[in-house]
């Protein structure tokens, strides 16, 4: 939804890139999976049918893998979040005019394409190309670092919008028949400023990995686990522990929570664009590829198969 690329193309970029399984999980619509499943079927690649779902508290994303994506319930939900997602999006437009950034309506609706949702990587990418902001952007030049400056949450040109409760979507997801996982937690509400876990020496396997991870003082890490326990009780029944967004400490105390509360595990490369980075670049939302995601040496093996036994 937010990607720059059909989802065929995204299929033949993971194809390249040696991905044999994987799920589009698009934000807040399935438009793009009968696609990517055909795609799939021609290429050799197992696709696992998903979607992303924005809910209410602590702005999260809820993963659904093996979902029925015809599900009338889903779609009409879905719908809903279209026309929250476009009236968002025009109203940021107006704020970053207002900001002095130059950009219409039509060059958002030119970066979305066929896209069946709007948002905020296709207006930075309209404001990136019109020449006329290059100074006010003042060096920004990708999509990642506008939405840093100048989208975030915090950010006066952001404009929140009304989301699906996360009780309300793990219900809708498991009844649509989805596996449910928690999308790239910590989120900045999360986030604590400094970590003080200690480093793991050596890389045993996935189960014993946690026992060396020691957490002091991490007020932030503890409120992540209140929440995490309060989604269970909902229904979610699985962490991505692995993605774009994680710092190492992060991933691991994730690990150490999935491991803890026996939940799957699952990774993601956040992909939007292909883009070619510099080699000192490792920085947050800095995805460069399909299946692009560390994992700071902690093993993803049984990943795919315990996801499988419970779709």
């Amino acid at each position: 939804s937010d990607g720059k690329h059909t989802p065929r193309e995204v299929m033949q970029m993971a194809k390249e890139n040696g991905v044999q399984v994987m799920a589009l999980t698009d934000h807040d619509t399935v438009a793009g999976l009968p696609e990517v499943l055909n795609a799939g079927q021609e290429l050799g690649l197992k696709v696992i049918p998903g979607i992303e779902i924005s809910a209410e508290e602590h702005g999260i994303h809820l993963l659904g893998y093996g979902i029925d994506y015809k599900n009338a319930e889903l779609l009409a939900e879905l719908e809903k979040a279209k026309q929250g997602r476009l009236e968002g999006a025009q109203k940021m437009v107006v704020n970053l005019q207002q900001a002095g950034f130059v950009v219409e309506w039509a060059d958002v609706l030119k970066q979305a394409g066929n896209a069946d949702v709007i948002v905020r990587p296709h207006i930075a990418r309209a404001i990136l190309e019109r020449p006329e902001n290059k100074e006010k952007l003042a060096g920004i030049s990708s999509v990642g670092d506008f939405i840093q400056a100048h989208l975030l949450d915090t950010s006066p040109n952001y404009v929140k919008r009304s989301h699906i409760s996360a009780s309300r979507a793990i219900a809708l997801l498991k009844g649509v028949g989805g596996v449910v996982v928690w999308s790239h937690p910590p989120l900045p509400d999360f986030r604590p400023v400094r970590s003080q876990i200690q480093e793991v020496s050596a890389v045993p396997p996935l189960a014993e990995q946690t026992s060396n991870v020691v957490r002091e003082g991490e007020e932030k890490f503890a409120e992540l686990e209140k929440f995490l326990l309060q989604l269970m009780g909902w229904g979610l029944e699985g962490l991505e522990v692995f993605s774009s967004s994680h710092s190492e400490d992060e991933a691991e105390f994730l690990v150490s929570l999935a491991v803890k509360y026996k939940l799957l595990c699952t990774a993601g490369s956040d992909f939007h664009e292909k883009i070619v980075l510099p080699a000192s670049i490792n920085e947050r939302h800095q995805t460069s590829a399909v299946g692009d995601f560390p994992t700071y040496g902690f093993s993803t093996e049984g990943f795919v198969v315990r996801l499988e036994e419970v779709m």
